[in-house]
């Protein structure tokens, strides 16, 4: 069995958001294209950086190794997928981050409340 996780591709983290990665927007783009053309996978999935309250994950002063800047807030259009990005092949939507740093998209949880280990390990039974 296949699964796919796109991990963050977000628009904070793309040109233009307060986190921004060079490349960012053409790999959401790239991301869509090989959708397109591998549409072979069993389960895609994404992980989404989305913060509520994150304590001092966010700093006016950030080290950008344990403190950043307010990046990924929930109900900001930061925290949604850039455009670029085709989601109409994700099945699930795993969130993290939202009391604090997260950093594996395994610490994340659906809207139902599952963790995103919880659909590793469903995999792997298949």
């Amino acid at each position: 069995m296949r699964a796919l996780i796109i991990v963050d591709v977000q628009n904070d983290f793309c040109e233009g958001g307060s986190l921004a990665v060079t490349g960012g927007a053409a790999l959401a783009r790239a991301i869509s294209d090989y959708l397109a053309e591998a549409a072979d996978y069993h389960h895609v999935v994404a992980t989404k950086d989305f913060h509520i309250d994150p304590g001092d994950h966010f700093s006016g002063t950030p080290d950008y190794s344990s403190s950043w800047p307010p990046h990924c807030v929930s109900g900001t259009p930061g925290a949604d997928f850039h455009p670029s990005l085709d989601t109409s092949a994700i099945e699930a939507v795993f969130y993290k981050g939202a009391y604090t740093g997260a950093y594996s998209g395994f610490e994340g949880v659906d809207e139902n409340g599952h963790a995103t280990a919880e659909l590793a390990a469903a995999t792997r039974r298949r």
